[in-house]
């Protein structure tokens, strides 16, 4: 399994602009690329890509507007380590306004960042193995973190509200699968330790995000509602960049087939607390672990965000967190409500979710995408028409 060897992009990222502010209007944006990656002054360490997984659903004729595939035993070198505190700048934009990685709402104190790490330290970190439990406001078994200081979730009416969603059985495609971060994995073994070194990347499709894809994938098409998966890398070989380049991809598929009624941004988090401990949010469902899910909806906190439409994906994620909650408890963290956009002003039923974390493991976070497919099921077949 192809993995990164030291993948960070918030610490490159501001060494960048700081580098950019003292050398002023001399340098033009098109000499920055590979600085910004990390090739180049900033990158050190190695990162070797082979066993490229083929698998892709992408139709012909789309395929310009995306990344292309990386070529097999191609390499680059990537930037130092950040500390967890640092921001990226890129992220905020396609996001509208935010780090790619959501903020983790198990607690305050506790960062979603990918770990600090030294990388002369080769030695272990620990993994704590916990069910986040309810926190945060709540309408009987929904609870939810809010991130937003002009806004609420008023519960009990989205809850009786109708979503603007029409699904037609055995028709068109009725839902798009993506992944703004397809490089997105697991951890090879369910420890209570992790190796300081580990990052969890890699472009092996069968071993990261895009495998929880499937499994959701697998779901909606055994009910009759036809679902369009696109594993298209939107993270490779440019980390920085990746909302940008998953909301053409989204945009165009939205046009090729308009009978897509809902796009779901799989990704999976990581929750890194002060001391370098890891959270592994773990429920056992039917004596089986899973890997606890969060659902993100956002919000156009300031109205800055060009995103009027928020309030139309808070119906049908506080449906179907309502739906996780009770066919399986434990399941779902509280639904975390962003004051951010995650390209989710492009469809009226538009979800971000998170499988797991990077130390919980690719079968853990397959059987959580199994479950929370069982549950789009029912919740969509509510807006069957025709």
């Amino acid at each position: 399994m192809s993995r990164y060897k030291s993948f960070s992009v918030h610490s490159g990222i501001c060494r960048c602009h700081k580098a950019i502010a003292a050398i002023g209007a001399g340098i033009t944006a098109a000499a920055l690329p590979l600085t910004i990656l990390g090739v180049g002054t900033v990158g050190a360490v190695l990162f070797r890509v082979s066993n490229i997984s083929a698998h892709s659903m992408m139709p012909e004729e789309i395929s310009s507007a995306v990344v292309s595939e990386p070529e097999e035993n191609s390499s680059l070198t990537e930037p130092e380590e950040p500390d967890s505190s640092e921001e990226t700048h890129e992220r905020k934009k396609a996001s509208g306004g935010r780090d790619d990685t959501p903020v983790s709402s198990e607690s305050s104190s506790e960062s979603s960042s990918e770990s600090k790490s030294n990388k002369k330290d080769s030695g272990k970190g620990q993994v704590i193995e916990k069910q986040i439990g309810d926190s945060g406001y709540h309408y009987g078994s929904v609870y939810v973190k809010d991130g937003n200081s002009n806004y609420d979730l008023d519960i009990k009416k989205l809850l009786n509200s109708h979503a603007k969603c029409k699904i037609k059985k055995n028709a068109g495609y009725q839902v798009l699968i993506v992944h703004t971060h397809t490089t997105e994995s697991y951890a090879e073994k369910s420890r209570d330790w992790y190796s300081k070194q580990y990052n969890p990347r890699t472009t092996d499709k069968s071993e990261s995000v895009v495998a929880v894809g499937d499994e959701i994938e697998k779901k909606l098409n055994a009910a009759g509602i036809r679902t369009l998966h696109i594993t298209t890398y939107h993270d490779y070989p440019e980390y920085p960049g990746a909302y940008d380049r998953a909301r053409k991809t989204i945009k165009a598929y939205l046009k090729k087939y308009p009978s897509i009624e809902m796009v779901i941004d799989v990704h999976r988090d990581s929750i890194t607390r002060e001391d370098g401990t890891k959270i592994k949010p773990t429920s056992k469902i039917k004596s089986k672990k899973a890997a606890q899910v969060m659902i993100i909806t956002g919000c156009d906190n300031e109205g800055k965000l060009e995103f009027d439409g928020w309030r139309n994906n808070s119906v049908m994620a506080v449906q179907l967190q309502k739906k996780m909650t009770d066919k399986y408890e434990g399941l779902a963290r509280p639904l975390y409500f962003a004051p951010f956009r995650y390209n989710m002003d492009l469809t009226p039923n538009s979800l971000l979710i998170e499988f797991g974390t990077d130390v919980n493991t690719l079968a853990e976070a397959k059987y959580s995408g199994q479950l929370v497919g069982n549950c789009l099921v029912e919740v969509l077949e509510k807006y069957v028409v025709g």
